[in-house]
């Protein structure tokens, strides 16, 4: 009885994490030097897409340290398509809760995902470049270690 009941959970445990994967079309990182990310340093990204029919979700991904003074992080992120239209963003996160505990996942380097856009449907093929600025008003900023940018092919639920 034990067996079945541990195969059944090991199914089950397989079967969620499956139905939550996403089909990564592209996952990169940019590290910063550990004197901090310098506001006019942007992150730079380019991604290739050929697939102008199905929906994408678009996250940036952020990894901070504890030496990170802050509880949110503003970005600015200008999206340039294969074309050269440009659409820029700001986006802004908290990366802590109010008592300093650090959200994500990790020990001492945290990992968070922040959606940026979802759903999306790239119009042309070919090379689409994101940049990724801080717009924090401390300059070197401090404590975060990475940006990263991940473009996932949506799954149906």
């Amino acid at each position: 009885m034990k067996r079945f009941i541990s195969t059944g959970a090991t199914g089950l445990l397989f079967f969620l994490l499956a139905s939550c994967v996403q089909d990564e079309a592209f996952f990169e990182y940019h590290s910063f030097q550990k004197s901090g990310w310098n506001r006019e340093a942007a992150a730079i990204f380019s991604v290739d897409i050929d697939n102008t029919t199905d929906l994408f979700d678009i996250s940036v991904e952020i990894r901070n340290n504890n030496d990170y003074s802050f509880r949110n992080i503003w970005l600015l992120v200008d999206f340039q398509s294969p074309g050269g239209n440009v659409r820029t963003d700001t986006i802004g996160m908290y990366l802590a809760d109010v008592s300093g505990k650090w959200y994500g996942t990790g020990i001492s380097l945290y990992s968070l995902t922040i959606p940026y856009k979802t759903a999306v449907r790239f119009p042309e093929k070919g090379a689409y470049t994101c940049f990724i600025r801080h717009g924090m008003s401390e300059n070197p900023l401090k404590g975060i270690s990475d940006v990263g940018l991940k473009v996932s092919k949506k799954i149906n639920e």
